[in-house]
């Protein structure tokens, strides 16, 4: 039925459309006909619009749910259980008031930064999917904004501690946490990123990070002997055993307290904190740390010994100070040539 319709449009606008050459009697004809159907057709086209085949085909419905809709180039553990968390509903119907729903329950289990993840990931599966032309419903939740959070307390170790834990481990009859916990303490790595490291990828100098939470590899140079007691442990595979525990024991036993649910990640703030502490660059430190954006980085900032001083000395407060200082000096006969000089250098 299509098939004609589309045929018979077509016929009327070959008609329509081509010249005629023919003799005057003709010619009339043709243009009673065209006339006619010029008349008609709007109303042929209205009845074809709304005119129902009972033979044609239902038109189709997407009818895939969360879980087979996925990227494969994503994480497929986390995605499907985030899936069966929401219900797992067909995709064409899920809202942005379903996850707003779920948002509300999760919240009460979970910390808001734990939502904002799964916001993200979610968001970005219906992204990923449009980009590869595997989705055409739209993203629902492109105009959802994510959870406002607080900054959390980052505790960091200062040198008596570091030395404490390192020496405390130093001792232990299996070194594999005390050379992750020195590698984590000079490079910043995470701690899965240095626990995981091979030794084919520990070079003279540096050592360079694979299975990064950025999915990009990151190259940091390292002490010289360091590196040589690194590759004497193994010439090719892990280096290192699973040592969280034995960590979390060291942490214990040196009597070190640490916020809640934070644990080996004090590591790698306590390396971005006195990296700026010494005097580092703050660009320098993204590319170490490995964020992407400059915005995670400057959670440090503060740590530079000249961060905003200029706010010391620029205020309006001491502004105003200076100038009664001056309007003083001059009263009592000061010098104005010293006043204004001193004015200018403040």
């Amino acid at each position: 039925m299509l098939l004609l319709r589309l045929l018979f449009l077509g016929g009327i606008h070959d008609y329509l459309n081509h010249p005629v050459r023919q003799n005057s009697h003709t010619l009339c004809l043709h243009l009673e006909r065209r006339a006619r159907l010029t008349i008609l057709l709007p109303a042929v086209l209205n009845h074809l619009a709304h005119h129902h085949d009972p033979h044609a085909p239902e038109p189709y419905r997407d009818s895939r749910r969360l879980h087979p809709l996925k990227v494969w180039s994503l994480r497929e553990s986390r995605y499907g259980s985030l899936a069966v968390a929401l219900g797992n509903p067909v995709a064409e119907t899920f809202t942005a008031q379903d996850w707003t729903e779920y948002r509300t329950r999760r919240l009460q289990e979970v910390k808001a930064s734990t939502v904002n993840h799964e916001h993200a990931y979610l968001k970005a599966v219906f992204s990923e999917l449009e980009r590869l032309a595997l989705w055409h419903k739209g993203n629902p939740l492109a105009r959802m904004r994510m959870v406002r959070t607080d900054d959390t307390e980052r505790a960091y170790l200062d040198d008596a501690q570091v030395n404490a834990l390192l020496d405390y481990l130093r001792q232990r009859p299996r070194l594999d946490c005390y050379y992750v916990t020195l590698l984590c303490l000079s490079t910043g790595a995470r701690w899965s990123e240095a626990q995981t490291l091979r030794a084919e990828n520990v070079g003279q100098d540096r050592v360079t990070y694979v299975a990064t939470k950025s999915g990009k590899d990151r190259t940091i140079p390292i002490a010289p002997d360091l590196a040589a007691q690194l590759r004497q442990r193994r010439r090719i595979g892990r280096l290192f055993a699973n040592a969280y525990k034995a960590f979390q024991t060291a942490i214990q036993e040196v009597g070190i307290d640490l916020p809640n649910s934070q644990l080996t990640h004090v590591l790698r703030h306590t390396f971005a904190s006195h990296f700026m502490m010494n005097g580092g660059n703050i660009l320098v430190l993204q590319r170490i740390l490995g964020h992407q954006s400059i915005t995670m980085t400057m959670r440090y900032a503060h740590f530079a010994p000249d961060h905003l001083e200029d706010a010391a000395r620029l205020n309006p407060v001491v502004t105003r100070l200076k100038e009664s200082r001056t309007t003083l000096r001059i009263a009592r006969g000061g010098s104005c040539a010293l006043d204004s000089e001193d004015s200018k250098q403040g």
